[in-house]
């Protein structure tokens, strides 16, 4: 790929920019001038009586599955407020949705053991299934407040597992009504929006009215990070001009300079 293929294209990041984001620092390598709009705000809450009951046991899970980077964090924040050595983490099986999710537990020095060929909460399940240790197991499930009720059931019908979930950050909208990149949004448009969740979709659908483009705003296209943000799109009647093949940063680069080019 041309390293610049993005040159003067300004694309609409809709979840926070973290300073470590690869995703934006590929974009911004191509060229591409970014506007932060995160449409979601993500705060780790967790229920202190469950966060006990699920610490003082955690060495009895065989598998414990992160379904997103957030996640990952925000468990680990309440890991290490109860313990000082990783080792108390026990000996289950560590599964997570993407390779972002991984990236994260890596960064502990912890290996994974799974991570399904899509990124979704129901591939998770099936991948899972398919590993044949499930009937019986004791299995942990870390989530935001939006938990994949279906991913759940399908571990505890088909795979016959004993699931429990563990909330550890909430996600709320973001209040658009004075943000400085919504007016500018407003003002200019943009080339492209790429949509990182189906909550994404959700706020930018009922913040409408703050987003709506101004006369001489550009009409960007839109991406979505993946098929469940694609159902999200499709039943929000949000139009979808692209999907990327997977939600690992190279692949939503090649899906924006395809869109763009």
């Amino acid at each position: 790929m041309n390293r610049k293929e993005l040159e003067g294209k300004r694309i609409v990041f809709t979840r926070h920019l973290r300073e470590d984001d690869t995703l934006g620092a590929l974009l911004r390598e191509h060229g591409a001038e970014l506007i932060p709009l995160p449409l979601i705000e993500v705060a780790s809450k967790v229920d202190p009586e469950h966060e006990d009951d699920v610490l003082s046991t955690i060495q009895t899970y065989e598998w414990i599955v992160f379904s997103s980077p957030n996640g990952v964090r925000s468990f680990f924040e309440a890991f290490f407020r109860r313990f000082k050595d990783i080792r108390c983490f026990g000996p289950a099986k560590i599964a997570c949705v993407g390779k972002q999710t991984a990236h994260e537990v890596n960064r502990l020095h912890l290996e994974v053991d799974l991570i399904p060929p899509t990124s979704t909460g129901l591939a998770m399940a099936k991948a899972m299934i398919e590993t044949g240790t499930l009937p019986s197991a004791c299995v942990l499930w870390v989530s935001g407040d939006k938990i994949n009720r279906a991913a759940i059931s399908e571990l505890a019908a088909k795979g016959e597992a004993i699931v429990d979930t563990f909330v550890v950050y909430e996600s709320t909208q973001t209040d658009l009504t004075k943000n400085a990149h919504a007016r500018r949004f407003r003002e200019g448009g943009a080339d492209l929006v790429f949509f990182a969740s189906p909550s994404a979709v959700q706020s930018f659908v009922d913040q409408s009215a703050d987003l709506q483009p101004g006369p001489n705003a550009s009409i960007p296209k839109t991406l979505s990070i993946g098929p469940t943000t694609s159902e999200a799109m499709v039943r929000l009647n949000v139009r979808r001009d692209g999907e990327a093949e997977s939600p690992e940063p190279e692949s939503i680069l090649k899906a924006a300079i395809r869109l763009l080019s």
